[in-house]
């Protein structure tokens, strides 16, 4: 089988609007998020690894810490809205929550989501048969 190279292409208008994407652990739950190719959390999110490289000079970095921030970054950047939690979505709510690390669980559902955005549904041709 042959991949068809337009099924790769990344839907980059969606990616950055976002979209809704349902977590598949919590049913009835949905984020509305960006992709994490988003140009502005890539940049931000490289910006944080090089202070938090400073601040742990070069060493681990906690993973309680990283959690947090990138949390606070998730708010910021990549999450637009939630559907099927009994709180109602807004910008304050969700960065409290996002940089809250009891809410670790709520992070790596949004980030779980924001990854799957990338995703391409890839098509096949069939080769030729050849005698």
């Amino acid at each position: 089988m042959t991949v068809k190279l337009l099924s790769l292409k990344a839907d980059l208008a969606r990616e950055e609007k976002g979209d809704w994407v349902p977590f598949p652990d919590w049913p009835g739950v949905e984020f509305n998020v960006s992709s994490l190719h988003l140009p502005s959390f890539t940049t931000a999110r490289d910006l944080l690894y090089r202070r938090l490289g400073k601040q742990y000079k070069g060493g681990a970095i906690p993973p309680r810490i990283l959690t947090v921030e990138m949390g606070k970054l998730y708010a910021r950047h990549i999450l637009h809205g939630w559907r099927g939690l009994d709180v109602d979505y807004s910008p304050e709510v969700a960065s409290e929550i996002m940089s809250d690390p009891e809410y670790r669980n709520v992070i790596a559902a949004v980030e779980y989501c924001a990854g799957t955005m990338s995703a391409t549904d890839i098509e096949f041709v069939e080769d030729e048969v050849k005698n």
